[in-house]
């Protein structure tokens, strides 16, 4: 018997964070989340209770079941989830699903597959962690002891999943070795939705966050935690300043660093250069995108990097690490640079180039407006629903 390739589907999201703070991951599932539904797919999340969400609630008029939870420390607000297979299997014989998609490999993810694996509901996991992630800020001596550990727990995790969703092909070559079951796997990008990145009038965005408007404006957009590198951008100001004082820099994001990055710009003496906008809304960030004339990203890890595609899709030239562990380096071709991970001097140096240049700055623009059609979201919804459809299929 076949699977009928358009039949719709219910189906389960689990992301604990869900609703609860901006991360990647947790804007990624709920884009998703709301395109599967407005396709005619009934989706529902499993997320953990928060302090903004202390019961279940709704997102995109998408309800998300939320369980008892405890806070994760240094994580931005981040809670994991306590269910019971007990609670899970209700909720997923009365909302019928069909196929249970893992986001993030927390406690709640664990008891999920349990329950659809009772159940005989198929999984799909995605990856969208890795072990700088988590442990970047930890003592070198025994970083690669929790490394190993994490991905010891995401080989036995994945292996329960019938396909698996690799946000990007280096995410996939990082992590296949993991998979030792050998399922099917597909690369899927997080996608960018065109109709809402792109670029627009920003209205009175200047006033409300007291941007100068007379200045050429560099862009970090992201957590401020140890693996995104803030700290490197901010100690890129003192050289790019000393060439060409007409220039300032707006953070965009929270995390537990801020205030230690905020005492670092008073330091170096550049924070009348630099504004924290903090957390804004998703309106607000396109408007930062659209401010801007360069965006950066010095992070060394990310397994895709959503925000360089949203500062692709606003026309916006880019400046990104070239870590080792970093996808958003394979973003930059043509429409940006490329500067050495952890080294400001480089950064600035990469900068100035366009800083003093407007017409590249305006070229480059346009290759990433070019090169961001290949990252519609609706083209990975597409294969997004393809996937479920297999998974459904497999046997065990």
């Amino acid at each position: 018997m076949t699977e009928n390739k358009d039949r719709k589907l219910n189906i389960a999201m689990v992301c604990d964070p869900i609703g609860n703070n901006k991360s990647g991951v947790v804007v990624s599932t709920l884009r998703f989340g709301k395109l599967l539904k407005e396709r005619g797919h009934h989706v529902i999340f499993i997320a953990a209770k928060s302090k903004e969400h202390r019961d279940h609630s709704h997102h995109h008029d998408i309800k998300a079941y939320r369980y008892r939870s405890l806070p994760i420390p240094k994580s931005g607000g981040w809670y994991t989830g306590f269910p019971t297979v007990k609670e899970l299997r209700k909720v997923f014989k009365e909302e019928k699903i069909d196929v249970v998609h893992v986001l993030l490999p927390m406690y709640g993810a664990i008891i999920a597959i349990k329950a659809a694996r009772s159940l005989g509901i198929k999984v799909v996991a995605h990856s969208h962690s890795q072990p700088e992630n988590l442990f970047m800020d930890m003592p070198k001596i025994i970083r690669p002891t929790l490394d190993n550990l994490w991905n010891k727990y995401l080989s036995w995790l994945y292996g329960q999943a019938e396909l698996l969703i690799y946000p990007s092909l280096m995410a996939r070559s990082l992590l296949e070795k993991l998979n030792h079951r050998k399922q099917p796997s597909a690369v899927i990008s997080n996608g960018i939705n065109l109709k809402e990145f792109r670029p627009k009038d920003v209205g009175d965005f200047y006033d409300r966050y007291k941007i100068p408007k007379e200045k050429v404006k560099l862009l970090f957009v992201g957590r401020l935690f140890p693996e995104k590198s803030v700290d490197t951008l901010i100690k890129a100001v003192p050289f790019i300043i000393k060439k060409h004082e007409n220039v300032h820099v707006m953070i965009v994001g929270g995390g537990h660093l801020r205030e230690k990055l905020e005492k670092l710009a008073h330091k170096l003496g550049v924070n009348k250069y630099i504004t924290f906008l903090g957390l804004v809304s998703e309106e607000d960030k396109i408007l930062a995108y659209n401010v801007s004339d360069i965006f950066i990203l010095p992070s060394l890890a990310e397994l895709e990097g959503m925000v360089v595609l949203e500062a692709m899709a606003c026309g916006k030239p880019v400046v990104v690490s070239d870590a080792e562990m970093s996808a958003s380096r394979y973003f930059v071709d043509g429409n940006g640079f490329l500067f050495k991970a952890e080294d400001h001097a480089d950064l600035a140096h990469q900068v100035l180039k366009l800083v003093t240049e407007a017409e590249l700055r305006k070229h480059m623009g346009k290759v990433s407006l070019e090169k961001i059609q290949y990252y519609d979201i609706h083209k990975s919804t597409d294969l997004l629903e393809k996937v479920y459809h297999l998974a459904i299929k497999s046997r065990k």
